[in-house]
């Protein structure tokens, strides 16, 4: 057996105190006002959507993310700054000389909100509740784990079915859950076998995690009320907010009359840039760009007329102007592939596309549709409510049919666009979204973007089951060797660019979120982000001033 860390009560220490907000050095941080024993402090935010579901192991969105991290805990937390993953719930661990087997040392004083002590029990419960129920991050994992298992109280083991390069890092996919409380509101309904429902019911409105909130109350599509966990085994500082509630709200002049009049203190980061400037008029409103592990992709239907051309996919890779999409949103970068270039595996030597419409009508003269375009209009879809997602996609409209296509444009709420994805025959020729990593590696968002086992959700209108990019994404995977696995993930980036071109890579993911820094700071006041962008939402890192 080999030991993967060196000192790692030492980082637990550092992931601990980064987790809580400890930078070291002088801050620049104001000093809370006081706060004792009045009333309660609440931070109020908005977000583009709220959870359908509190369940960790079926939401992967970035509003599930942001509400899951303050309420649920993994095995490891990644790095602020690299996404390298760092101890948390686990204080150590080992692997065989194959990588077959993980063995993980747990910490011995964590209790969920309910007062009851984690163990390995949990782990092992959580892990096998998501590969039984198969959703969320299932996919990541069912393939390759062959089984987990206690070892004893605090100890727990993974054998692997074959080797996985980014294991580690994948297990911050993982929340762990309260096995004790689950069963316990379990609906015996043999959904799956003697697990019932596996408390698929409970956790519509509950939570039952370790982490340093709880759900005070919430009603989908509507707002997630959060309040701090009295029983939280960590640092929870007193100047974090007590309560927070999320709102969903997509309307501009709601946002913008409600921030002005000091009824919203955090707004989401995904408003147009005519509402951002707005915001920031009201005194004491701040912005900040928070770059993600994603990007902005058109993604195109390789399965639907005329999309299912690559001529035609080129086609309209040529014909969009990238520079007047980020002119658009502004402060970001264009990619040169499907990957961020500040993401772990991302080859920034490749060349992209860039605006040429004399190359975008060669490449339709070269399709299947030459002699008959008109009579295959382009869909294109976005999400309503997502800041300037409608100016990118009318903008891209607009260079469609300069070169000759006829299109047509929807905009759709959340719920009805993730249903239309369920299935190709519903998903549009187009869809505008931003789409990130699910754990800081290149492999997880090539694997979740355009695998043949995630097709069927809202990240992947591409629809493309290749079997050549499912044989090489598997490879990759299984690869151990850090310089071996990226040479992989180059050649796979480069077969999207060159040979398939199932989207067009638009601009490197941000967010822009506005907030009244009169009444809090956070981490990113001081421009410290998170790697992984739902962490910058870690309430206990909230300094509440009022």
């Amino acid at each position: 057996m080999k030991k993967l860390k060196k000192a790692v009560c030492l980082l637990l220490a550092v992931s601990m105190a980064v987790l809580a907000g400890c930078s070291g050095g002088t801050s620049a941080t104001p000093t809370p006002t006081e706060q004792a024993s009045s009333e309660p402090t609440l931070l109020r935010a908005t977000c583009t959507a709220t959870p359908e579901t509190l369940d960790p192991a079926r939401g992967t969105g970035e509003n599930d993310l942001i509400i899951f991290v303050n309420l649920y805990e993994s095995l490891v937390v990644p790095n602020r700054e690299t996404g390298e993953p760092e101890p948390f719930l686990a204080t150590e661990w080992t692997t065989s000389d194959d990588g077959l087997k993980w063995t993980f040392k747990l910490r011995d004083d964590v209790v969920f909100a309910d007062g009851t002590p984690m163990t390995a029990d949990d782990v092992v419960y959580s892990m096998e509740r998501m590969l039984a129920l198969g959703e969320g991050y299932a996919y990541v994992f069912t393939d390759i784990l062959g089984s987990v298992k206690a070892v004893d109280t605090y100890t727990v083991e993974f054998d692997l079915k074959s080797s996985f390069g980014p294991f580690l890092t994948a297990l911050t996919c993982l929340k762990i859950v309260n096995k004790t409380l689950l069963v316990a509101n379990t609906v015996k309904d043999n959904s799956y076998g003697d697990n019932g429902d596996y408390g698929k019911e409970y956790l519509l409105t509950n939570s039952a995690g370790s982490g340093p909130y709880v759900i005070k109350k919430f009603t989908i599509r509507e707002s997630v009320d959060m309040v701090k966990n009295e029983n939280y085994w960590g640092t929870l500082p007193a100047e974090a907010p007590d309560e927070a509630t999320f709102t969903q709200l997509t309307d501009s002049a709601t946002t913008k009359m409600m921030m002005a009049s000091g009824d919203i203190d955090l707004a989401h980061g995904h408003q147009d840039n005519e509402t951002l400037q707005a915001l920031l008029t009201t005194e004491g409103v701040k912005s900040a760009v928070v770059s993600e592990d994603g990007l902005n992709y058109f993604m195109m239907n390789t399965k639907k007329a005329p999309t299912d051309d690559v001529h035609i996919r080129k086609a309209i890779s040529y014909a969009c102007d990238y520079d007047a999409l980020i002119a658009v949103y502004g402060d970001v970068e264009k990619p040169n592939g499907p990957v961020p270039p500040n993401l772990f595996g991302a080859d920034n030597t490749i060349q992209g596309y860039s605006y040429d419409p004399e190359k975008a009508k060669e490449e339709i003269a070269l399709s299947k549709y030459a002699d008959n375009l008109a009579d295959y209009p382009v869909e294109l879809a976005y999400i309503q409510g997502n800041g300037d997602t409608g100016k990118l996609t009318m903008l891209l409209a607009s260079n469609l049919e300069a070169v000759g296509f006829k299109v047509t444009i929807s905009e759709v709420p959340w719920v009805l666009f993730c249903n239309n994805e369920a299935a190709v025959d519903t998903s549009p020729n187009v869809t505008n979204a931003f789409c990130s990593a699910n754990y800081p590696e290149a492999g997880s968002l090539l694997e979740f973007k355009y695998a043949s086992w995630t097709t069927g959700n809202w990240n992947q209108n591409e629809w493309l089951q290749d079997a050549t990019f499912d044989q090489m994404i598997t490879e990759a995977l299984k690869t151990v060797d850090n310089t071996e696995r990226l040479q992989k993930y180059s050649e796979i980036q480069k077969y999207l660019v060159n040979d398939v071109v199932p989207s067009v890579y638009a601009m490197v993911s941000a967010t822009k979120p506005s907030w009244n820094s009169k009444v809090f700071t956070w981490p990113v006041s001081e421009g410290k982000m998170y790697a992984s962008s739902e962490y910058n939402y870690y309430l206990a890192n909230f300094v509440m001033l009022k």
